[in-house]
């Protein structure tokens, strides 16, 4: 399959398919990864189209196009002055070509990148609206939310698809309405009530079953597939630096008597000490003074 990844953080679309892949063997150009694995794609927060791969050459070889070609078609290109063409040669190996240029059965995509040239079969478009999940448009609404996007792609980097995903510090639920919104169980604590029962209301505004409860993440015990977070930090946190610190390295060494794998957002001046491997690890700038750090905490024996 081709994915062609959003560039806002090309490191995170490209982690967010292998893990739910669950591979390392892919081909990467530019923002064109290819991937033999099917994967659920239309769960994926960072891959903006999926293709079928029909060829990766550094010419146009002979291509049975019959064998791709549904009812109608049109040819989408990076590079535009060449769609004509393109669609010139595929028009002329069908029997019965009828060309649509919005909303066609077979749209087929070049990509010219340095000396390849990759072609697929668009089979999806991410659509999905994200933005109406929005922090400030839930009845629960907390400043530090984060953006749907990003909660959905922290999901996807966890590589789960059956069981149960914990957030210890699950603040109102926006990391585990992304989870449960992809059928994922999910299950919440946080040491703030007030911000337990945000997170209850936001599950019932979009009718989704999720288990919340009081706990302190250091000394809580849930058996699960993974744990996804963004543990509290900053002003509105009313925390400091070292108390940060020791909340999140005290939280880990807990987590590593139960939990295999932990997916957690920190600021990147937080320096953590722990058993875990790390799988993955790259930055986001947010503002001025706080640029968030995003891991992938494996146990090393896990596989």
């Amino acid at each position: 399959m081709i994915y062609e990844l959003s560039k806002d953080n090309l490191k995170i679309s490209i982690q967010e398919i292998l893990s739910l892949a669950d591979t390392e063997d892919y081909e990467l150009y530019d923002n064109i990864l290819i991937c033999k694995k099917i994967i659920d794609y239309k769960r994926l927060a960072c891959t903006n189209n999926v293709y079928e791969l029909i060829f990766i050459d550094n010419k146009i070889p002979e291509i049975n196009w019959e064998k791709y070609y549904e009812e109608n078609f049109c040819v989408r290109s990076n590079k535009a002055s060449k769609e004509k063409e393109l669609a010139g040669i595929i028009w002329k190996s069908l029997k019965t070509p009828k060309v649509k240029l919005r909303n066609s059965k077979s749209e087929f995509n070049f990509f010219f990148i340095k000396d390849k040239i990759i072609c697929g079969k668009k089979v999806f478009e991410r659509t999905e609206p994200f933005h109406i999940r929005r922090p400030d448009l839930r009845p629960g609404f907390f400043p530090v939310s984060l953006k749907p996007k990003l909660a959905r792609a922290l999901i996807n980097l966890s590589g789960v698809k059956k069981g149960i995903i914990w957030d210890p510090f699950c603040g109102t639920g926006g990391i585990l309405l992304e989870a449960a919104m992809i059928g994922i169980k999910v299950i919440g604590t946080d040491i703030d009530p007030i911000m337990i029962r945000a997170a209850k209301e936001n599950f019932k505004h979009y009718n989704l079953k999720a288990t919340f409860n009081v706990a302190d993440a250091r000394t809580e015990i849930i058996k699960c597939k993974a744990v996804v977070c963004d543990p509290p930090y900053g002003r509105r946190a009313s925390t400091k630096k070292t108390e940060v610190e020791e909340l999140y390295n005290e939280f880990l060494e807990h987590a590593y008597n139960f939990i295999d794998k932990v997916v957690i957002m920190m600021p990147n001046t937080i320096k953590i000490k722990t058993k875990y491997k790390i799988k993955f690890s790259t930055e986001q700038f947010v503002h001025g003074s706080l640029t968030r750090r995003i891991m992938i905490l494996e146990k090393t024996n896990t596989k």
